[in-house]
């Protein structure tokens, strides 16, 4: 019970913290404009019935004040092909150079493109480590051409890996230049995403304001009807992801309780068997003057003794799960003290609560009777 209390706490804990760091790149007050504000649960059918974004949305986005920057990103899964080698369902992204700050990517090989080659729709990609490693095993990849769903593109740089939850998963991808993605791979009626940078956490309500206007007035919502848009923002994200572990948290401590509670019924099992075998034991004791209190006081102490060494068992057990899961997932690891405490304290009292009935049943046992016991 302890092992799975402490082990899941640590791991919710560690989580808690990557997916805080994971989201909020470098404290950068960034703001999500979406089609449905998927924190309040609206889903695929107001999704179906809202228009797509433009890219002259994200152009008029960029006026506004206070904004450093708007990303844009087309996105969908190719096939990827170089000499003989191919790779499926590589996550092509177009995107611009916003995308760098927004995703704290960093290019380990080569270069990303510039805005120049951007404004020209340039047929070159920047390839994450595990897209590049799938194509070009042990070759240099930069200045080569692949081909994307049979059109040329060239390499001009590899991202640096990245630790996310995700894993390998997230490193399979390429970005190109939006603009060459428009041109070469949009499909008819899809849709773009949108995120905007803004200068300073102190205009976020601001700039989200500015950004309703503009966008009800672009899409042309009549006065008094609700947004056809959301507008996210990264603390409501964070917010949201913490309300889930929150409750998986709560969820996992009530499994573990139940643990608990049954580790608590083992140690009253194994003391009461104690009490049965050392009868003669308590008889001796209380024929030389041993009162009933001292005989609780030394049954207590045994079964705390019992459940507290069980508990640094668990909790050597837990601490050990819950690193071994950050390493493999790659996210650090996080020593709960609080909880560190709550676990040696629980242990050891759950050993005084469920050896109290034990104990008394020893204390009661009349010396002459337990004097006869064999």
């Amino acid at each position: 019970g302890v092992a799975s209390l402490l082990g899941m706490v640590a791991t919710v804990s560690g989580l808690n913290n990557f997916i805080r760091d994971s989201i909020s790149a470098e404290n950068t007050p960034i703001l999500s404009l979406q089609k449905v504000n998927f924190l309040a649960g609206e889903g695929t059918k107001e999704w179906q019935k809202r228009k797509n974004f433009t890219i002259d949305d994200a152009f008029a986005l960029e006026e506004l004040p206070h904004v450093r920057g708007v990303e844009v990103e087309y996105q969908r899964s190719v096939s990827v092909k170089y000499k003989e080698r191919k790779a499926n369902l590589i996550h092509m992204i177009g995107s611009n150079q916003p995308i760098l700050q927004i995703q704290s990517m960093n290019i380990a090989e080569g270069r990303y493109f510039t805005t120049f080659e951007e404004d020209h729709r340039r047929k070159i990609v920047a390839m994450g480590a595990k897209a590049a490693n799938s194509l070009f095993k042990n070759e240099d990849p930069i200045g080569k051409n692949i081909r994307i769903e049979g059109r040329e593109y060239k390499v001009v740089g590899v991202f640096a890996d990245r630790k996310t939850i995700f894993g390998g998963f997230a490193e399979n991808f390429m970005i190109i230049p939006y603009t060459a993605f428009e041109r070469d791979f949009l499909f008819r009626r899809q849709g773009l995403e949108i995120n905007v940078i803004v200068d300073d956490m102190a205009y976020v309500d601001e700039v989200t304001e500015n950004m309703r206007a503009l966008m009800r007035m672009r899409r042309k919502v009549p006065l008094g009807e609700p947004d056809d848009f959301a507008i996210i923002s990264i603390d409501a994200v964070i917010e949201f992801t913490q309300n889930i572990t929150d409750k998986v948290s709560l969820a996992l401590v009530v499994l573990s309780s139940i643990a608990l509670m049954v580790g608590g019924i083992g140690v009253m099992v194994i003391m009461l068997v104690s009490v049965t075998e050392r009868t003669h034991e308590i008889g001796i004791r209380k024929a030389i003057g041993a009162t009933r209190g001292q005989i609780v006081l030394q049954f207590l102490v045994e079964a705390a003794t019992l459940s507290g060494i069980g508990g640094l068992l668990g909790i050597a057990v837990g601490l050990s799960l819950a690193l071994l899961i950050a390493k493999l997932v790659g996210f650090s690891f996080v020593l709960p003290l609080g909880w560190l405490i709550f676990s040696v304290v629980i242990s050891v009292g759950i050993g005084l609560f469920f050896g109290i009935f034990p104990a008394q049943k020893a204390a009661k046992l009349d010396p002459i009777v337990a004097l006869r016991y064999e």
